[in-house]
């Protein structure tokens, strides 16, 4: 290659460094101790609320660990693709030697218990004491008679993209495959490394001088996806049409490494819906719990969860009778923190400060416009810009009304409503922002204090103003009697979280 020629190729090969984030969001960095001057009225502070049971404890009960075989050749990019589907460092569960690995062992991670793995060599030409090992374990741990907990739930047949013609395919893959259809173990082909082809046709090209990069990388990836569907998806087909597959591009290079999102965010989704449609129970919302790779599947878990039981009867307090509001938003904090299951070993997330800083939040939706007006001044209650509005609340912190009005029970009341509406999509679109914030940390993205104010930061000047005004639009004093005998208001819940919560902010790529 001559240096031209590769001098363009080092141009190519360049990508954007990860952005830097602020440590504090300016709103909340001057949060004062716990509101006004409390009366003699304020409750008095007692033991530590416990939360009513969770949900998310039921479905762990049942199935505590989602189970993920991956099948593959050495240096095919097994540990890139479950570092990053899972949001780990491969060598807290690694212990074995390069190249070598035992079906029957169980890899759990302490950065991820969600999930456990087995992991198992690929099929080279007649190493069959090797394909029957995997053919026994498969046979033991698929079907509807094994259980739920001891089930592999998805297999990963993991296969590089080759550079040129040949057999994609072992005999032993093939066989594999076909076992895993007739004892109902879900399967999806993952062609790995696609990126080195696409970096391989830069030599191929017949480029004018003045091509720039954007044009090299676009043509590159044109010829690399001619050659993927050649040697790739049409073997396959031929083996069996029904075969779900996705690819892996950019996940090597350790904390250099430039995932392809897109690609890493289908084999996250198709693998749900195998798992949804092909193994009963929540075992699908184990798996959205599990995986840290792709954000819409993290919000589909958490809003199922919600969705089974809290959720429900919001305005009828059906599943509240008798209980402090405090202990319901407790309750409902816990569950959903539980089920985005960040890597948050220090239990940020579950702190009083970070609590604290939701319910300043939801204050402000919850009393009605006058009440507002008056706790917090002469703001715009129904207005669709959060950041004055929020910046009001941190001045004030948490008021002596709000406190005593969360130490009373839950009753059917329209602020009643309103408070809880509002720290549920609160707290699910800071989570939602949090997942992209720790998106670009090194693995195992360990959740910070800075991540969780950036992540507040960005809702308060976003969405967290039109939020609230759409929260009163719905609760209104002459339509609260229809809310509470419809009893649908979770439905508005979901609407407003997927309304709100198309993406990272500030809206940027993250592929």
């Amino acid at each position: 290659m001559n240096p031209k020629s590769e001098s363009r190729l080092l141009g190519f090969l360049h990508r954007k460094k990860r952005p830097s984030h602020p440590s504090t969001p300016p709103l909340l960095a001057s949060i004062p101790p716990l509101g006004l001057s409390p009366s003699k009225s304020t409750p008095e502070p007692t033991e530590p609320l416990k939360t009513l049971p969770l949900f998310t404890k039921e479905i762990l009960a049942l199935c505590p660990r989602f189970r993920v075989l991956v099948v593959g050749k050495a240096g095919v990019g097994k540990s890139s693709l479950i570092s990053h589907t899972f949001g780990i460092d491969m060598k807290s569960i690694s212990h074995q030697k390069a190249g070598k690995s035992d079906i029957n062992s169980e890899l759990i991670s302490p950065q991820n218990s969600r999930f456990v793995l087995h992991d198992s060599m690929g099929f080279e030409h007649g190493d069959l004491d090797n394909l029957e090992t995997a053919k026994n374990f498969l046979k033991a741990r698929g079907g509807e008679d094994v259980p739920l907990q001891e089930q592999v739930h998805v297999m990963w047949l993991c296969i590089q993209v080759p550079y040129a013609g040949g057999r994609v395919f072992e005999k032993g893959d093939e066989e594999f495959l076909e076992l895993a259809s007739a004892v109902k173990v879900p399967v999806v082909v993952v062609f790995t490394q696609f990126d080195m082809v696409v970096d391989s046709m830069f030599q191929d090209l017949d480029l004018p001088d003045d091509a720039s990069e954007d044009t090299i990388e676009k043509l590159c990836v044109e010829k690399a996806e001619e050659k993927f569907q050649e040697l790739c998806v049409k073997p396959l087909q031929k083996i069996n049409p029904e075969l779900r597959y996705a690819r892996s591009s950019g996940l090597s290079g350790g904390e250099n490494a430039k995932p392809d999102r897109q690609a890493l965010d289908r084999l996250i989704q198709v693998s749900l819906v195998l798992v949804e449609k092909g193994v009963e129970g929540e075992a699908w919302i184990v798996y959205a719990m599990a995986q840290r790779g792709n954000a819409q599947v993290k919000l589909d878990g958490a809003i199922a969860v919600g969705m089974k039981r809290y959720w429900r009867g919001l305005a009828s307090s059906t599943n509240f009778p008798g209980t402090k509001l405090e202990k319901c938003l407790d309750t409902v904090h816990e569950e959903m923190t539980d089920s985005w299951n960040f890597y948050d070993p220090n239990d940020l997330l579950l702190g009083d400060e970070f609590r604290k800083k939701v319910k300043i939040l939801a204050q402000l939706v919850t009393p009605d416009d006058e009440k507002a007006k008056s706790l917090f001044g002469n703001i715009d209650v129904a207005g669709p810009v959060g950041g004055a509005t929020a910046a009001a609340a941190a001045v004030i912190g948490l008021t002596t009304w709000f406190v005593e009005f969360i130490a009373n029970l839950y009753h059917k009341t329209p602020e009643a409503l309103r408070c809880f509406m509002g720290y549920i999509i609160d707290l699910t679109l800071i989570l939602n922002e949090l997942y992209f914030v720790v998106l670009h940390n090194p693995l195992p993205c360990r959740v910070t204090n800075a991540d969780i104010d950036k992540a507040l930061e960005n809702y308060e000047n976003s969405d967290l103003g039109r939020v609230h005004r759409d929260i009163r639009r719905y609760v209104r004093q002459a339509s609260f009697l229809k809310i509470v005998q419809s009893n649908v208001a979770e439905m508005k819940v979901k609407e407003l979280i997927l309304e709100y919560s198309s993406g990272p902010t500030p809206r940027e790529s993250t592929s």
